[in-house]
């Protein structure tokens, strides 16, 4: 378990089902910025995709599950909307 003093407190845990741990990431900000462009989804977008289109890097991701609160990026509906940041947000601000 993770104190509310460790370094680790304020990063994202990824674990499997059995509880092992399986890495750590900080977290990132996701405060609504007024450069957010939103996303209606439609049938076939694919969140990879969708960060290639917006981000120009579809490794990228995991940063618009991050913005949307999205733990299982598989489960995606139709006419869900998402929020995505600005390319040069991403660029300037989250992959320093």
């Amino acid at each position: 378990m993770i104190g509310r003093d460790s370094r680790y407190a304020r990063c994202v845990l990824y674990r499997d089902s059995d509880g092992t741990s399986l890495g750590v990431r900080q977290r990132i900000d996701t405060t609504p910025r007024h450069d957010d462009r939103l996303h209606t989804l439609v049938e076939g977008d694919r969140l990879d995709l969708l960060a290639h289109r917006y981000l120009g890097d579809a490794r990228l991701w995991w940063i618009i599950c991050d913005y949307n609160d999205i733990f299982f990026p598989l489960e995606l509906e139709p006419g869900q909307a998402l929020r995505i940041p600005s390319r040069e947000h991403v660029q300037m601000r989250l992959l320093d």
